[in-house]
């Protein structure tokens, strides 16, 4: 009963942000953050309209080529770990690594390594804690963060010579944000990052406008109208114009891909 209110709270809380978030262009997203922002410094909302009006909006997703396979190994973090394909490319699952919340794919020839996070699992209490505190703010003690930084730390000790490239989807979004803020990482790439006007993202927002160099390794990919990426324009941040009549489609992965 707990994880079923917690589902259609949560629901009811993505479609309240999901109203009047129909629209694509620029202006219109500046429109809705300007709303989500009205108990915000000045100071912030210049910052990220700024970010906003600087990222390249493009009409049709086409990604580059390794963007384009963080976006699969990305969709992959979704399935269960048992189904999970065992070879994409010159990459291959790593079985050690294999859990429900992250996978990994190594490329031994050219010493790469990339880890995706996992995002949202309706099914998952402590994902949606997760994306409820990311949306309300919540500046809280979570256990996929915690997660997230003790998994590449255990990467970095066991692949130390590979190259480390992070991707994630919503949530899996937003916890690629915290890795590469806290770690050296050698590229960062979300899709639809999971978002919230709350200190966290505020300072990565006045990071990636002042370039500071751990911002300078991360590729944002948002559809503009998203309700739960609305903030993400953190690092490069390259937005979609997808039309859908329903703004929690434009929020799904199934996009990129």
């Amino acid at each position: 009963m707990e994880i079923r209110k917690l589902r259609k709270d949560f629901s009811q809380l993505i479609s309240t942000k999901s109203k009047g978030l129909f629209s694509f262009s620029k202006e219109q997203e500046l429109k809705a953050v300007e709303s989500e922002l009205k108990a915000i410094a000045p100071a912030t909302k210049n910052t990220l309209f700024t970010l906003i009006r600087n990222s390249e909006l493009k009409k049709k997703i086409l990604l580059p080529q390794q963007d384009e396979l963080c976006a699969q190994i990305t969709s992959f973090a979704y399935l269960a770990p048992e189904k999970r394909p065992y070879q994409i490319g010159d990459f291959y699952l790593e079985p050690s690594y294999n859990t429900l919340f992250h996978c990994i794919y190594l490329n031994h020839k050219e010493k790469i390594c990339i880890i995706a996070y996992r995002g949202t699992d309706a099914k998952e209490k402590a994902d949606l804690l997760s994306d409820a505190q990311i949306i309300l703010g919540v500046n809280a003690i979570d256990p996929r963060v915690g997660g997230s930084l003790q998994l590449f730390d255990q990467v970095r000790k066991s692949h130390p010579e590979y190259k480390k490239w992070i991707c994630g989807h919503s949530l899996g979004g937003t916890l690629c944000y915290i890795v590469a803020k806290h770690r050296k990482v050698d590229y960062c790439c979300t899709f639809n990052p999971g978002s919230a006007p709350n200190k966290i993202f505020i300072l990565m927002l006045r990071d990636t406008l002042l370039k500071k160099a751990w911002t300078q390794k991360i590729h944002t990919y948002k559809i503009i109208g998203d309700p739960i990426s609305l903030f993400s324009y953190v690092g490069e941040t390259t937005s979609f114009f997808v039309p859908k009549w329903n703004p929690l489609e434009l929020h799904a992965m199934k996009n990129f891909l």
